[in-house]
């Protein structure tokens, strides 16, 4: 390629300050260095957690910064050392590493990774992207609203060349945070009753994985109707809408006595309490997925866990990221198309923020193909 070994110019969407929207800006993406791979983005999606750190969910996040952690595309050039893959590899961005070196990576309990840089930034504490000069920070290491980036190898998994890279950003991030929450934490079990608040995409692959374990009854709460129809599509037998009836007496009724499984793919304290409470007393269990504001907390009374309530946390699903995206791609392509709802090209990234603030998109993806 005439580009390997040079800096490349490309767009960006840049996010200058905090609720301060975008910027499509020509950003300086630089060459990949000991340890890293740059990449042409094919695919991005459009997260909440991205909106989250708009809107100022963490005070102290850096910018300006180029946002997007769910994207996919080919590798444009590696650098020295890097083995894992070559150019010409299709992979998708992990924006928690996998070093398979580190106490955590071969700890079986945790799916995060030492390595892992927590301050935007590539791990010998620069960017890859400037814009006018200054440097850029990037989301996760990452940064998927960008025509092309540069991350550590350990944060790229190489998927099936066959994949469709068009909705092929979704595995990383919905699928395996929804499928996870399920699998590895939930860990729902045959004939069981499931609860799913909040039914975005996330939410949505929470009832695709329900559905898979095969859970009874799979209850789908939002506040949006217009979700309903779609939550059905994707495996919910009921859907419950917190405006038209109590959701924890409903649940009880429906459940006869409370939850086995309980999911929050929404970052609203409020809704967790809800579903900690409206799981079984004895047995019932809680899944938090759902991001809320840095320094949020919520009330669980001490004597609801005594009895025998869990609550448990997952973050991306508790998958090791490259080590098991490759194989969850392969079984997840049937749905990654499914997910989507709107296509749209970089020029339009504030529209699709719009859709996911109104609730009329499911899964927004950035088409790094299509131009406005």
């Amino acid at each position: 390629m005439a580009t390997v070994g040079k800096p490349i110019e490309c767009k960006a969407a840049v996010s200058w300050k905090m609720n301060g929207g975008f910027s499509i800006e020509t950003v300086e993406v630089a060459v990949p260095k000991k340890g890293e791979v740059r990449v042409k983005i094919r695919s991005a999606g459009i997260c909440h957690s991205d909106l989250h750190v708009l809107k100022g969910m963490d005070k102290k996040w850096p910018f300006p910064c180029v946002l997007g952690h769910e994207g996919a595309g080919v590798v444009e050039s590696v650098g020295e050392g890097v083995a894992s893959v070559v150019p010409g590899d299709v992979v998708v961005l992990v924006w928690e590493a996998y070093c398979g070196e580190c106490d955590f990576c071969k700890d079986p309990r945790t799916n995060l990774c030492q390595k892992q840089p927590r301050n935007h930034l590539q791990m010998d504490g620069t960017s890859r992207i400037t814009c006018k000069g200054q440097p850029i920070f990037q989301m996760m290491s990452v940064s998927a609203f960008s025509e092309y980036t540069v991350t550590s190898e350990f944060n790229v998994a190489k998927v099936d060349p066959m994949a469709n890279q068009r909705c092929l950003a979704l595995a990383g991030c919905c699928i395996p945070t929804g499928y996870g929450a399920v699998k590895n934490v939930g860990k729902v079990t045959p004939g069981s009753t499931c609860a799913v608040w909040g039914l975005g995409a996330v939410g949505m692959c929470v009832l695709l994985a329900c559905k898979d374990q095969g859970a009874s009854k799979i209850i789908g709460i939002d506040l949006n109707p217009r979700k309903f129809l779609r939550a059905i599509q994707f495996g919910a037998t009921d859907c419950l809408d917190p405006e038209e009836v109590n959701v924890k007496d409903r649940l009880s009724e429906m459940t006869n006595g409370g939850v086995d499984f309980c999911f929050v793919s929404v970052g609203v304290v409020s809704a967790m309490e809800q579903a900690f409470l409206s799981s079984h007393p004895q047995w019932g269990k809680t899944v938090v997925i759902g991001l809320a504001n840095v320094g949020e907390t919520m009330k669980v009374g001490v004597w609801e866990l005594i009895f025998g309530r869990q609550l448990l946390g997952t973050y991306y699903g508790s998958y090791k990221s490259r080590l098991h995206i490759p194989h969850l791609v392969d079984k997840a392509q049937i749905h990654l198309e499914n997910l989507v709802s709107h296509y749209i090209p970089l020029e339009r990234i504030a529209d699709g923020f719009d859709m996911l603030k109104t609730g009329e998109s499911l899964r927004t993806v950035i088409d790094f193909e299509t131009r406005a």
